[in-house]
Parts: C-alpha cells; sequence; structure tokens
C-alpha cells in the first residue's frame, strides 16, 4: 500500500488576497453553507459524502469527523526554501510559465480529517474549494504538489479532479528513443502509481492511457495486481503489469507496465 500524503492545492498571486474579506467568505458559503473563518484562515467542511461510522470500543458505531478543507496564507517566497513551483511536468499548458512569472504570493488549500471518505469525495472537497476561490480572487495559476502540476485557474477540467493526477514524462538513458511515463498524484489516496518504460509508442495515446488507468484505480482501489494485465493501445494489446520500484523518484512502488515487444524497454524478467 502506498503511503498516504495529504492533498493540497496552492494558489498563486501577484500579491496576496485578504482571506478576511466578507466577501470570500460568503463566496465560500455558497459551496459549503458551514464554512467559517477561524484564527485568519478558513474551514469549509464538505457536505457532499457519505462516511462509514467508525466502530467504537464496544463495536458500536461512532461518529467519524466531517471531512473539511482549510484555507489559509501560503509561506513569502521571502521566506528560506520557498520557491515557485515546477512547471517542468506540466505538458497541457504551454503558457504556464508566463502565467507564474508575476506570483509572489500563495494561498494553501488543505485536506482535513479524511478518514473513511472516498478518493471522489476527497477530490470533490478540494477541488471545489480551489473552484470557488480562483473564481473570487482571480489567481495566476494553480499549482498540485502532490501531483507535480500546475493549471489554469479559468480552466478547472471536466473530471473533477483539477490537477490531482498527472503524467510525466523522461528519458533515462543516453537512447533517446527509450523514456519513461509515469503517473503521479494517487499516493494520497493510498494508491500505486502507474508507469512504463517504452520506445516507439506514442506519447499522447500512451499519457491518455495512464490518466484513464489511474481515474479507474480511483474508483476502484488499488486492483492491478501481480500479473495482471489492461488493455493497450492496439485492440488486442494485453499489458502485464508488475509491481516495482520507480524508476523516477520519488521513490515509490508503482505499478509497471510492460507493452512488451517491440515496445518495452529496459531490463524485464519475463
Amino acid at each position: 500500500m502506498a503511503e498516504r500524503e495529504v492533498l493540497v492545492a496552492e494558489l498563486w498571486y501577484a500579491s496576496a488576497p485578504d482571506l478576511g474579506d466578507p466577501l470570500l467568505l460568503e463566496g465560500l458559503r455558497a459551496v459549503s453553507p458551514g464554512s467559517e473563518a477561524q484564527e485568519g484562515s478558513l474551514v469549509v467542511p464538505y457536505d457532499g459524502g457519505e462516511v462509514a461510522p467508525r466502530p467504537g470500543p464496544d463495536g458500536s458505531g461512532g461518529a467519524r469527523r466531517p471531512l473539511a478543507t482549510l484555507v489559509l496564507p501560503g509561506s513569502s517566497l521571502d521566506e528560506p526554501g520557498k520557491s515557485l513551483p515546477d512547471t517542468s511536468q506540466t505538458w497541457d499548458w504551454p503558457e504556464a510559465d508566463e502565467a507564474l512569472a508575476p506570483a509572489r504570493a500563495s494561498v494553501l488549500v488543505v485536506e482535513t480529517s479524511t478518514d473513511g471518505y472516498t478518493a471522489r469525495d476527497r477530490a470533490a472537497a478540494l477541488v471545489g474549494v480551489v473552484r470557488a476561490l480562483s473564481v473570487a480572487t482571480q489567481p495566476l495559476v494553480v499549482s498540485w504538489p502532490t501531483s507535480q502540476r500546475v493549471t489554469d485557474p479559468t480552466e478547472p477540467g471536466v473530471d473533477g479532479l483539477g490537477g490531482l493526477l498527472n503524467v510525466r514524462l523522461f528519458s533515462v538513458s543516453d537512447d533517446e528513443d527509450e523514456l519513461v511515463m509515469d503517473t503521479r498524484g494517487l499516493a494520497p489516496f493510498g494508491l500505486p502509481d502507474l508507469q512504463v518504460h517504452f520506445r516507439d509508442l506514442e506519447p499522447g495515446r500512451l499519457a491518455g492511457l495512464l490518466y484513464a488507468t489511474a481515474g479507474y484505480l480511483l474508483e476502484e482501489g488499488d486492483v492491478i495486481g501481480e500479473g495482471h494485465t489492461i488493455s493497450g493501445l492496439a485492440p488486442d494489446d494485453s499489458w502485464t503489469c508488475h509491481r516495482e520500484e520507480s524508476l523516477v523518484g520519488p521513490p515509490r512502488r508503482v505499478v509497471d507496465i510492460d507493452p512488451g515487444d517491440p515496445y518495452a524497454a529496459g531490463r524485464r524478467a519475463r
């Protein structure tokens, strides 16, 4: 099981918005009527999910804490260790660097009390707040640290995931035709990322396959086991999956997808 992280989004601005603005709180209450200001931050509860009760010591059901999203100021770029987000693995927004250039301040959006909620509920809670903040405060970009992706705040996407999932592409050898493609963003949901070590496959189509497979895991859970197969790019493709260590950091266990000869790259035990 992959180590679970906390879902985070960071909205970047030329100058930070005032989180104490009553109009901002009013906008968040349109998403969740229970939203409230607390000590310089905003708390937005999520009411859309169904959650199983937590078993008590005597076996009876006990209430779980509600899923909530916290909005708080980000640290300044002047602080040690703080930097603008990396855009090198953002492939669907060529203007990301240009949009990010004026950014000097940020607002963090962080999930809390996630135990017992589904991946889709957790994503909906965070993405809903990011969308509401984007409308109210007009950030320059939205960064999603757990997926290493930067997105255009005016393009919220249609799958309800914002930028929580990403497909990355790397060259890992002296052979320029040998590439690694992987996903980032599944670990916060306790799921393994996916990777393919390949050559001579069309990257755009392969990225679509990995993104769709990642979405399938979000819906169904950790269901692709050692030796299982998934459909490839051609109608008759059947690609075998193995559990391996990631070829590209961060270090983690992944589902490695073997596209078979002549497309598989690297050494493989078959």
